[in-house]
């Protein structure tokens, strides 16, 4: 009697989800370990799932049997896995914390692999949460290197980002504002 009160507070639990669509997952509890079947449409959907049913009181292990299958794959016979490595592609290149130049993406039946080289850590996991939104995709492979070599950009003495005069410099016999720009009198 106790799995099926805590089969129905884990789907209501994925029901309170709005990124999960529960009507294609079935969740059974047995001695406490609740399963989860079924399929959703993003890795990301498959980790929000998870995690939900692990929240449950009394649930104390989750099998997670769930598959990334996007709904049109019903409605269109075969997955246009083009469609999905566009998506991805766009995804990145709108992400402003992935610097596009340095980071690709190859698409293999839906499963993602992402190279490059990056300067830090959080434009790394950036493209990678990115990625895992993407409807149609089924797992990602994150091989972007975080490394010192990459080349950052500096500003130059004489660029509008770098001040020409100190901040706060007396030229001549006035004290000027930032960069130089407008004397103070």
């Amino acid at each position: 009697m106790m799995d099926h009160i805590l089969e129905q507070a884990v789907l209501s639990a994925l029901h309170l989800e709005p990124s999960i669509d529960v009507s294609r997952i079935l969740a059974t509890v047995r001695g406490g370990v609740a399963t989860l079947t079924g399929d959703v449409d993003t890795h990301t959907q498959k980790l929000a799932a998870k995690y939900k049913a692990e929240g449950v009181p009394g649930v104390s292990k989750v099998v997670d049997e769930l598959e990334v299958c996007p709904a049109e794959k019903s409605t269109r016979g075969l997955q246009d896995f083009d469609d999905v490595a566009a998506k991805v592609l766009n995804a990145l290149y709108w992400d402003l914390a992935v610097p596009s130049d340095r980071v690709s993406a190859k698409c293999e039946r839906g499963w993602v692999t992402l190279t490059g080289e990056v300067g830090r850590p959080y434009q790394k996991s950036s493209a990678e949460a990115d990625v895992r939104k993407v409807r149609g995709v089924v797992g990602v492979t994150n091989q972007i290197r975080v490394g010192s070599t990459v080349k950052i950009d500096t500003p130059r003495r004489g660029d509008a980002a770098t001040p020409s005069v100190p901040i706060g410099a007396i030229v001549g016999n006035r004290k000027t504002a930032a960069g130089g720009q407008a004397p103070l009198a």
